[in-house]
């Protein structure tokens, strides 16, 4: 069995859609299976082919990079030569997966994982993206064979949103359950909030910055915000944040080690994470498997957990809500979320899952 992973950018870039492809590829090396990658975000710092933990890595330059990670011919005369049983492709919001699925060859089978969060990161983008859903129906989804959701909410708006959008499985992405039973929660003073991910707009880490200086504002507590990421908005926010006068409160990391992230996730009161265009949110469950308080959305893929008790949900983005949901994270005690649930599986268990659907996948291309 010969799978092929296409996905925008590969480890050392970390990213939700790049640690799933990792894990994958990784784990199918581990079982005697063989694993490429092909990625495009070739660059003057990463090598164009390399091994790295036994899986075959090919970089690409994008002709356009980020968003829309359209490669170069180099790609098309790959991945034409490339005899890969299985092509499983990444991320449905970007041109590399409309130009791959054409390149599809003969018995090949699609397995499609799409990320799908339905919206745009900016109007603008969202306006060109509601012209290339009607490809991602006609084209993309008729040609693939299984598509693997990531959420129910996920798996909900796919079917919503593509009519011919079939043989969609329900698979929540896996996380390292056993790392984090040894990480012990141990919140220190001043209560410290916890944000990981991107600094990019839809984010919403302005709102959060806005929502804590607000509870500061309340409670005259000297609390800390700790903001873990790097992004396009950094000048913006620490604007905002010396605007605001809570400079001071804030604490900017990027580039942590994980067990240095571990300790950060360990010493926070509160994690908190607004994003609304996420199909998966892999920091929330670490931080709900450690026990810390979370703070999320009650709309889109987060209202599961706050339906289910499992964290304390905010119904806008009202910098008023914001803060005193935060504090009243801060003073609740939460549940941790049952292990034994089909909310998250391990990644051991997960990559099982993976492999018996590539297996049926050959099955049915033999029958």
């Amino acid at each position: 069995m010969r799978i092929l992973h296409v996905t925008p950018r590969y480890f050392p870039n970390i990213g939700g859609t790049e640690i799933v492809a990792q894990k994958i590829s990784e784990t199918l090396v581990a079982k005697g299976f063989q694993a490429i990658v092909y990625s495009v975000d070739l660059n003057n710092n990463l090598p164009r082919e390399q091994i790295i933990n036994g899986v075959l890595v090919k970089r690409f330059r994008p002709i356009l990079s980020d968003p829309c990670y359209i490669p170069e011919p180099k790609f098309i005369r790959a991945i034409r030569r490339e005899n890969a049983d299985i092509i499983h492709v990444h991320n449905i919001h970007i041109p590399l997966t409309l130009v791959t699925v054409l390149l599809k060859r003969g018995k090949q089978k699609i397995l499609l994982q799409p990320h799908y969060h339905r919206f745009g990161q900016t109007v603008f983008r969202h306006s060109l993206f509601k012209v290339y859903k009607y490809l991602l129906n006609n084209i993309i989804f008729s040609c693939a064979d299984v598509i693997i959701a990531n959420s129910i909410y996920e798996k909900r708006i796919l079917q919503e949103d593509f009519s011919k959008c079939k043989n969609v499985i329900l698979l929540p992405e896996g996380i390292d359950t056993e790392e984090l039973k040894n990480v012990k929660q141990d919140s220190e003073e001043p209560k410290r909030v916890l944000y990981i991910g991107a600094l990019k707009r839809y984010k919403n880490v302005d709102k959060i910055i806005e929502g804590f200086a607000m509870a500061v504002k309340e409670t005259k507590e000297n609390m800390r915000l700790v903001i873990v990421g790097q992004g396009p908005e950094w000048e913006f926010l620490n604007d905002l944040a010396r605007r605001l006068g809570i400079i001071g409160y804030i604490e900017w990391k990027h580039g942590l080690p994980r067990r240095q992230l571990l300790q950060e996730y360990a010493k926070s009161s509160v994690f908190i994470m607004l994003s609304p265009l996420e199909s998966f949110s892999r920091v929330v469950y670490e931080a709900l498997l450690i026990g810390i308080p979370v703070v999320v959305l009650n709309f889109g893929a987060t209202k599961y957990l706050v339906d289910a008790g499992f964290a304390e949900g905010v119904n806008s983005l009202d910098p008023n809500e914001i803060a005193d949901v935060l504090l009243r994270a801060m003073r609740k005690k939460y549940p941790k979320i049952p292990k034994s649930t089909e909310t998250f599986l391990s990644w051991e268990g997960y990559s099982k899952r993976i492999i018996n659907i590539y297996r049926e996948l050959l099955k049915n291309r033999r029958d």
